[in-house]
């Protein structure tokens, strides 16, 4: 009986012993990944902590997540010098939500939009005024702004001296018809040649024909002379009033053809190597919706606006119904020349710093490089660039905020390493 219970005393000592053994062998750290030489193997740099993807100042030790599930981003050392950029796990790059494209040579064209004033083509500005002196008997049009017919009277008015010169024509037309018939050749020689000479005078004193071909047939002399408008269009000055005296020196009417109408747009200094001499423009009004004219550059002026550093760009429309009035303000769209070569990224791949502008690389197995480029002409899609990428190469087109974050947190890590000293995280997490 003693003997039993010795042996089962030995029995339990050395379950408790192995229990304990056991229990200790279960609870010992596994050593971090980042320590192993398969993980050092693996990876072609030695990682010196891991960083909070949403915090850079949360770091830790070994590898972890952060209480959203997301594993925290392996720091590495400082490159060698043939290996320069940022390496990043490429799973995690995945979950960072970084997509790359490809530069490209692409066919590139923009729309500069701009807003301009109506104005009147002053190509289609008349002024008339008399030929011959006389009074002004009766004024058909009384106002600025009235609206004239191509060929509507505008006034009438009396002049003896034009009175008199047609008085002589159909005299000189009365003689030349009863000498048709004489035998004296030279006679009626010389009285055709008064009756041209005549006639000649009532058409440079702008009398109607009509009313020249009335005096050939003998019909009395028109006592007054209309002065008729050479096109429709507005009145947009008056010079004279019923009644008045009128010599060949007076304005008596301005008149403008706004069948065609001008608008000034203003064009930044940086657009002006897009913009050329005819190329298409659209035009619309805010408070005509749906409505668009179609029109062209007509001019582009010489000088710079010193204020608002911009260059003045002449359009021109067709106005046929006068809905395009002097004084709006109207919303311009210029087609620029397409160029079918440029070397062009999509906006979202550049990153502007305000000092200079920068593109980063993807170079494969997460490995980032930035670079800085030289940018030109914008549109809605793509940027131009003259200088730092050439065609092929891969970019990233999201997530490279966060990536640029990346690199300058590395480079000041490596800053405050100064060498072998170790750069210690700021926050540690443990």
């Amino acid at each position: 009986m003693r003997r039993t219970n010795i042996l089962l005393f030995v029995t339990l000592g050395a379950g408790i012993a192995l229990g304990i053994a056991l229990g200790w062998s279960l609870k010992t750290p596994a050593p971090a990944p980042s320590a192993t030489p398969a993980a050092q193997a693996d990876s072609p740099r030695r990682i010196l902590y891991y960083r909070n993807s949403m915090n850079p100042q949360i770091t830790a030790d070994k590898p972890t997540k952060d209480s959203m599930g997301m594993d925290y981003i392996p720091v590495y050392a400082a490159a060698k010098s043939n290996d320069t950029g940022i390496r990043i796990d490429p799973r995690q790059a995945q979950n960072l939500g970084v997509r790359t494209g490809v530069v490209e040579k692409r066919a590139f064209a923009r729309s500069i939009h701009t807003v301009g004033t109506v104005l009147v083509d002053e190509r289609g500005i008349s002024t008339l005024s008399p030929k011959v002196s006389g009074w002004l008997e009766r004024l058909h049009v009384k106002a600025v702004g009235d609206l004239v017919e191509r060929g509507q009277t505008l006034a009438e008015i009396y002049s003896p001296e034009l009175l008199s010169a047609q008085e002589e024509y159909r005299i000189a037309s009365q003689a030349g018809r009863q000498l048709m018939g004489a035998g004296d050749a030279a006679m009626h020689e010389e009285t055709q040649a008064l009756v041209l000479a005549a006639r000649e005078r009532l058409r440079l004193l702008d009398l109607p024909a009509a009313n020249i071909a009335a005096l050939t047939q003998g019909k009395p002399a028109q006592r007054t002379v209309s002065l008729r408008a050479p096109y429709r269009g507005i009145v947009t000055e008056l010079g004279v009033r019923e009644g008045a005296s009128v010599t060949p020196e007076m304005r008596l009417f301005t008149l403008a053809d706004l069948s065609h109408v001008w608008v000034n747009v203003e064009v930044y200094a940086n657009q002006l190597p897009w913009v050329k001499v005819g190329d298409p423009v659209q035009l619309s009004l805010a408070f005509i919706p749906g409505r668009h004219w179609q029109g062209r550059i007509d001019y582009l002026y010489p000088t710079i606006n010193p204020q608002s550093r911009t260059v003045t760009a002449r359009l021109l429309f067709d106005n046929p119904d006068g809905a395009l009035r002097p004084g709006m303000y109207a919303n311009a769209t210029i087609d620029a020349a397409e160029r079918s070569t440029v070397l062009a990224v999509p906006r979202e791949a550049v990153l502007h710093t305000g000092t200079q502008d920068s593109v980063i690389l993807a170079l494969g197995e997460g490995h980032f490089l930035p670079v800085m480029v030289h940018t030109g002409a914008e549109n809605d899609d793509y940027v131009e660039i003259v200088d730092g990428l050439q065609a092929g190469q891969k970019i990233v087109l999201s997530g490279q905020f966060l990536l640029d974050a990346e690199a300058n947190f590395q480079g000041a890590g490596a800053r405050m390493q100064g060498g072998d000293a170790k750069a210690g995280p700021a926050v540690h997490q443990h």
